[in-house]
């Protein structure tokens, strides 16, 4: 088993991904995914989580489905990550994050990443990634799987967050923040 994660400009991105790796065969409680802390994010997930709660057809029409017609965005989870801002969570990851007591330190979501088999290298990317407001999606995944997923993933319009953080690095980014407070997005700021 091996864990495979991408981050992703948008929850319909996302969650289309989630759709696609649970068609696979990936079982549902083996995907994750978290949303960081960008505004129209939000907007996205109260909207389509409203529409999701009024009845599974409209779920599936707003394009919020995941598995059998119910809505991706109905399962989610919002919580406050220190360091991170405020993100929207299901899966294994909510699960790991709830155990670890999120609240408890900065950097919890780091230690989740650790925890769901994603490398020291890696989960200070993918923190980063979700501060600036990115979506996540993770799975865990058998070997004879591990193509077919990282495939779904690159179908829905995965970033590779490697090269994310070459990008970042361009534009003076010096490594994993220690700055307890999460990025205001551009969208948040034209909201303001």
């Amino acid at each position: 088993m091996k864990t495979i994660a991408a981050v992703f400009s948008s929850l319909n991105e996302a969650g289309d991904a989630c759709i696609d790796l649970e068609h696979i065969g990936v079982p549902r409680e083996d995907i994750s995914l978290i949303a960081g802390n960008d505004a129209s994010l939000h907007e996205e997930y109260l909207e389509k989580a409203g529409k999701a709660s009024t009845s599974t057809e409209a779920a599936a029409a707003s394009d919020a489905a995941f598995g059998g017609g119910m809505g991706i965005l109905a399962m989610l989870i919002a919580l406050a990550i220190p360091g991170v801002g405020p993100i929207v969570a299901l899966g294994p990851m909510l699960t790991v994050l709830a155990a670890m007591g999120v609240g408890a330190a900065a950097g919890g979501l780091i230690g989740a990443f650790h925890n769901m088999g994603i490398s020291h290298e890696e989960a200070p990317l993918y923190e980063e990634a979700v501060r600036r407001g990115a979506v996540m999606v993770a799975a865990l995944v058998d070997d004879r799987l591990e193509e077919k997923a990282v495939a779904a993933l690159k179908r829905h319009g995965a970033r590779d967050v490697r090269d994310e953080a070459d990008t970042w690095g361009h534009r003076g980014w010096s490594g994993p923040a220690h700055d307890p407070h999460p990025y205001v997005s551009d969208s948040a700021r034209r909201s303001v």
